[in-house]
């Protein structure tokens, strides 16, 4: 029956969409059963305020204008950060970063085009069970600087991460999965690396595990990087020790390009991140390494979990009684 729910109000939130000005941006805000939508540049903001805790805000693709700050325990579910045919249109794009407050606990991000970074609470408090989730963005500041001010159990999945994830040096079980990343700096407490695409570097990262990942970039394990596990990732460049850490089955020195399409250091929606031999090179659970490994692998383009439309039949005109037929094909994600 929930499911039914969902996805007569996402139906309702399409009709909403179509029928409205394709500039002006369209965000659904789901309480309690009951469904309103803003239109306009401001709806994410205008629907977030009207929000509490344990709402769902749909996003429509077009430019959304950035709340000040989350410290809500919300949804907020985009339409994709890709480009669809090399229209960015048809990204849901946040125009600025996005900043996590404490208060934020368990708030879901998913689907958006963040341009710009992800901070979270810069007063140095905590927050947990914040997921991101096939979103792009620039860097991650996770302001972790003590026990008492952690960020506890976040995670970041499938995302482009342009810039670095930094500043997390008392993170409790932090995730970092199946996503393209410029690079790793200053994490510690406990995180866990994996089957990531790390295209700079990875240093002072601290007892945390780090496994079945493709870094590119120089991997420094000899200072200040201690008590790790390090297990089935591919080093372009072998790093030159691995001080003391724990080290086993990793893949040093692989100069050859391993993957379908990637050059450089940046990352580019034009790149093919796909292993040129999947079974060549093996993570620890004995499937391929990289973002196309593990128990959740990447997924291509990036959709988000809400339901999407597959295809569409809209009328060229009304009938006698001003109806205009509409036609929409929706498909529930698997995941």
């Amino acid at each position: 029956m929930k499911k039914l729910f969902f996805l007569a109000a996402f139906v309702c939130n399409l009709l909403a969409i179509k029928t409205a000005n394709a500039q002006n941006p369209i965000t659904t805000l789901e309480h309690a059963g009951t469904t309103t939508v803003y239109y306009g540049q401001n709806s994410l903001v205008d629907a977030y305020t009207a929000s509490v805790n344990g709402d769902s805000l749909y996003l429509s693709t077009g430019y959304f204008t950035a709340p000040a700050g989350i410290a809500q325990s919300v949804k907020i579910i985009g339409a994709g950060h890709f480009p669809d045919s090399l229209n960015v249109a048809k990204r849901t794009t946040i125009m600025g970063g996005l900043v996590i407050l404490a208060g934020a606990d368990s708030l879901r991000l998913e689907g958006l085009y963040i341009n710009g970074d992800i901070v979270y609470d810069f007063n140095n408090r905590s927050v947990s069970y914040v997921k991101v989730i096939r979103c792009r963005l620039g860097n991650v500041n996770l302001y972790s600087g003590s026990v008492s001010t952690s960020k506890n159990n976040c995670s970041f999945e499938e995302c482009f991460i342009l810039g670095q994830i930094s500043n997390g040096s008392y993170v409790v079980n932090l995730l970092i999965k199946n996503s393209i990343i410029g690079n790793i700096y200053g994490i510690g407490g406990s995180a866990i690396i994996t089957n990531n695409i790390i295209l700079q570097d990875i240093y002072y990262v601290n007892t945390s595990v780090i496994q079945n990942n493709i870094i590119n970039g120089t991997a420094n394990f000899t200072s200040n990087a201690n008590g790790n596990t390090i297990n089935n990732n591919v080093f372009v460049n072998s790093p030159t020790d691995f001080g003391y850490n724990s080290y086993n089955n990793n893949y040093l020195g692989v100069k050859a390009n391993i993957l379908v399409n990637q050059s450089g250091t940046s990352i580019d929606y034009a790149q093919d991140y796909h292993l040129i031999n999947p079974t060549t090179y093996l993570g620890t659970d004995s499937i391929q390494v990289g973002i196309y490994g593990g128990t959740t692998p990447f997924k291509d383009k990036g959709l988000p979990s809400n339901p999407q439309v597959i295809s569409k039949t809209v009328g060229t005109q009304t009938d006698v009684n001003g109806n205009l037929q509409i036609n929409f094909t929706v498909k529930a994600q698997n995941n």
